[in-house]
């Protein structure tokens, strides 16, 4: 379990910094999708589901074919992508500055000094175990496909169409690259015979 966590959080990490590095745009938006599915399979590990099935149909679901909708209709040229290497003075300071102010943040809280079993901490109890036996995963899972399966079934359709439309754009568009040529005759002759 632990082997399973550690490898999902460098799948995540990695990923993440793929988001940023990468310079095709399509490719930082597949790495996000990789960042989230793997957030979300963290969560399922750590047994918080709703927030992985939230994940899942919120950000996997919507977002991201967004994102991939909006990436593939915009065409970006990577020429000028190039005039972006201006703004990394910039980032690097932003960055320092924001990791500077976390490090600060995180030794204050979690310094040697700290008592744990001082009596300002409260002492947990797990009222999960005491109040309820039954997983959020089961319980989502009655009411989704019991109450309300046609409107999970009409939201799937929707992203399934979305997904069908920006490949059915992007693929068309990729194919039909003809050369419009301009015909003087044509449009200088009082009939359109030509």
């Amino acid at each position: 379990m632990m082997i399973l966590t550690y490898f999902m959080c460098a799948v995540l990490l990695s990923s993440a910094a793929m988001v940023i590095v990468s310079k095709n745009p399509l490719h930082s938006v597949l790495f996000l999708v990789t960042s989230f599915l793997s957030a979300s399979m963290l969560l399922f590990l750590f047994e918080n589901e709703f927030l992985a099935l939230f994940f899942l149909i919120i950000y996997l679901g919507a977002i991201a074919i967004l994102f991939l909708f909006v990436v593939m209709m915009l065409d970006i040229k990577y020429r000028e992508l190039q005039t972006s290497r201006l703004y990394l003075p910039v980032g690097i300071l932003i960055g320092s500055t924001m990791l500077i102010e976390v490090y600060g943040a995180f030794s204050k809280v979690f310094s040697k000094y700290t008592n744990v079993s001082n009596q300002e901490h409260n002492s947990y109890l797990n009222w999960y175990d005491m109040l309820d036996a039954l997983p959020d995963l089961y319980v989502f899972g009655q009411i989704f496909y019991t109450h309300y399966v046609l409107q999970i079934l009409i939201a799937g359709l929707i992203l399934y169409l979305a997904v069908i439309g920006v490949a059915f754009l992007t693929v068309k568009s990729a194919f039909s690259r003809t050369v419009n040529e301009q015909s003087i005759f044509r449009q200088l002759s009082r009939k359109d015979v030509l």
